[in-house]
């Protein structure tokens, strides 16, 4: 069934006159082939199965000897659970294809299903096409290990956004509680205020309890801001113009703290699919963290968006005062905030807009030089169009 063929043609007696032609013999040669990790199966141009080694009778299902002198289709092509794995020897042989190579699910006789990596290529010597040699690979386990990590992960993943949104939820009933009192605390406090003489002792105890239910409100309204972000509506945008965007609603803010952002971006005008709304509110963010912890009355800003294969990385540069190493664990947690005056939200609801956009963020920051901020967007997210819960 296997013949041996010459691995040296000698034809060069002057070179190497005394190097000889070798063959392999046929009893080498099908132990190599038995040897093989994988299984291997050569047919015939006429349908006739010339070579099989041990690894394809096992993942097959079939004994050796089934093979000897029968049509591959004799034994493969009647079974109609293994259409897929059939299909890959008709196409070779119809469209001369070359390391054709597909995943496929196969029964074999004993009702066992594997799932296969199967890789076929015509055999040509010289012009003449002797056959087809098809390679054959078992990934069941692999397949299944696979899969049961990506069942645990969602599983996961699962379990993580029902504890986020009931969280959000509670967040949201909280907020809402405290709103009324807060509102009542603050209402009182400025109309006894007003009644109080201007040089009364107890107007700065009113004064504190005003300010008191001022951050309270602060809180309660940061924090219903949190909890009704809109739902991703995602579309394809160029995100150059949301950056645009983003530039220009954060001017009004320059003016207020008396500083100025020297910006520097490098882009392409890159589509990508996002919510347009929701981003430049992201970007936002970071623009006035960035401005917010500026040392000078001027600080760079440079953004870099650049676009690969399977995703967006959007980089923000900044000259601000950088993050210390004991606060940057709990940048991204809600109320954390170094500021004195804030409410710490800011961040975690960069961290939330990313996240529901199926993305990640990274932070890397030298104190007293500055921070870098890298926004990483897959292309194919899979976020779906949904109705704003606002």
């Amino acid at each position: 069934m296997i013949r041996g063929r010459p691995i040296y043609q000698d034809r060069s007696d002057t070179l190497m006159p005394n190097l000889q032609p070798t063959e392999i013999s046929p009893l080498i040669l099908q132990n190599m082939l038995d040897n093989l990790p994988v299984g291997l199966m050569v047919i015939h141009v006429n349908g006739e199965t010339l070579t099989v080694n041990q690894a394809a009778s096992k993942i097959l299902g079939y004994p050796l000897n089934a093979f000897d002198g029968e049509r591959w289709e004799a034994l493969l092509v009647d079974r109609e659970k293994n259409d897929a794995f059939n299909r890959i020897i008709v196409d070779i042989v119809r469209e001369k294809k070359v390391n054709l190579k597909r995943n496929v699910w196969y029964t074999r006789p004993d009702g066992k299903t594997l799932h296969l990596s199967v890789t076929g290529s015509f055999l040509r010597e010289g012009e003449n096409i002797e056959g087809i040699a098809v390679l054959i690979n078992d990934l069941t386990e692999l397949h299944r290990a696979h899969e049961n990590e990506k069942a645990v992960l969602q599983e996961n993943s699962e379990l993580q956004h029902e504890r986020a949104e009931s969280i959000r939820h509670l967040a949201e009933a909280v907020a809402h509680q405290i709103r009324n009192p807060v509102a009542a605390i603050g209402g009182f406090s400025m109309r006894l205020l007003h009644k109080l003489d201007p040089n009364d002792p107890n107007r700065k105890y009113l004064e504190t309890i005003l300010d008191g239910s001022k951050r309270l409100e602060d809180i309660v309204r940061a924090v219903g801001s949190y909890t009704r972000l809109l739902r991703i509506s995602p579309q394809r945008v160029s995100v150059l113009a949301v950056l645009e965007r983003a530039q220009a609603e954060i001017a009004p803010k320059e003016a207020e703290l008396s500083r100025k952002i020297a910006w520097t971006v490098q882009s392409e005008p890159e589509e990508m699919i996002l919510d347009p709304e929701l981003f430049c509110h992201a970007l936002k963010e970071l623009f006035l963290n960035a401005l917010e912890f500026c040392n000078d009355h001027c600080i760079a800003i440079s953004v870099a968006i650049r676009k690969n294969e399977d995703h967006m990385d959007v980089e923000i540069r900044d000259t601000g005062s950088g993050i210390s190493e004991k606060d940057r664990p709990y940048i991204f947690d809600p109320f954390f905030t170094t500021k004195a005056v804030g409410v710490g939200m800011g961040l975690c609801r960069v961290k939330r807009i990313i996240s529901d956009h199926k993305g990640r963020i990274r932070v890397d920051s030298v104190p007293g030089k500055g921070t870098s901020v890298t926004l990483r967007l897959p292309e194919s997210s899979g976020i779906q169009h949904k109705a704003s819960n606002s």
